[in-house]
């Protein structure tokens, strides 16, 4: 007995127990083709050698087939598409790591404007102080002056009539003093109101509101979460899922039959060098 007799196989075989399984089982091919001819010995030498040439072009056409490289155009195929999810993959993290930038800079952002509220209602105490300082002024004057005039009016009619009673001349330089300061006077109560109407209450409205989300919610926040970052959370989700069923559904099957191709083809290669020095020797 040779050696490569008692080779064993990757199913635990011999070569020659392939070869002698393999020969029954061409043997009963043909018996079953013929009917069960050759057994009775009904069967003619013509008969069993045309069902050995159909045999030998089906075994021709096997060969053909695995001829054909699918082995080869399948792993390539997995590669290409291996090599794409790969870099779709690198993306989706970066594109991760885009979202988690975004979202920590709207929160931020939030924290931010939550600082400014404090910030705003300080500034509003302050001028809600200076108007009522200003109506407690104009009251005082008015009450000395016995006239309900507004405030830069009646402290300008109080120094005008100051001046009237002074026996002496005075300079340009007081005149025009006093002439600032009822300018600065007059001017206090409209920046006032300009300040506390037309930049805390809608910088209130829009960020500091005293009930419900403040606009800027509505308008900036809640649209970039919702209409951008939570939809591209899920695609991202989606993209990786599918990555994942590619290796496990598809690419380790895919592998794994391939690589049982690749053992049966050895087994085949085996076989057929058997039957080769088999006939030779015979």
């Amino acid at each position: 007995m040779t050696s490569h007799d008692t080779d064993i196989t990757a199913d635990g075989i011999t070569r020659r127990q392939l070869l002698l399984n393999a020969t029954i089982g061409g043997a009963a091919l043909a018996v079953g083709a013929l009917g069960g001819a050759a057994v009775s010995g009904t069967a003619t030498r013509a008969q069993v050698e045309l069902e050995l040439v159909k045999l030998r072009a089906l075994v021709a056409l096997y060969e053909q087939l695995e001829k054909v490289g699918i082995d080869a155009i399948v792993a390539t195929g997995m590669n290409v598409v291996r090599g794409a999810l790969d870099a779709v993959k690198a993306g989706a993290r970066l594109a991760r790591d885009g979202i988690t930038a975004a979202e920590n800079a709207l929160k931020n952002f939030q924290a931010l404007l939550t600082s400014l509220r404090g910030l705003a209602d300080a500034a509003g105490r302050i001028l809600a102080d200076l108007s009522q300082k200003l109506q407690t002024a104009q009251t005082s004057v008015a009450a000395m002056l016995g006239a309900a005039l507004p405030l830069a009016e009646a402290i300008a009619n109080f120094f005008n009539s100051l001046i009237q009673k002074i026996p002496f001349g005075i300079g340009d330089d007081i005149r025009r003093a006093i002439n600032a300061l009822v300018d600065l006077i007059r001017a206090l109560p409209a920046t006032v109101d300009g300040l506390s109407n037309q930049f805390l209450k809608p910088l209130r409205d829009t960020f500091f509101p005293a009930a419900g989300d403040p606009a800027v919610q509505a308008v900036v926040v809640d649209p970039i979460t919702q209409n951008l970052l939570t939809p591209l959370k899920k695609f991202l989700t989606d993209v990786e899922t599918l990555a994942e069923r590619w290796d496990k559904d598809f690419v380790k099957p895919t592998q794994d039959a391939l690589d049982q191709r690749a053992k049966i083809r050895k087994q085949i290669v085996a076989l057929r060098q058997d039957i080769g020095e088999e006939a030779e020797r015979a």
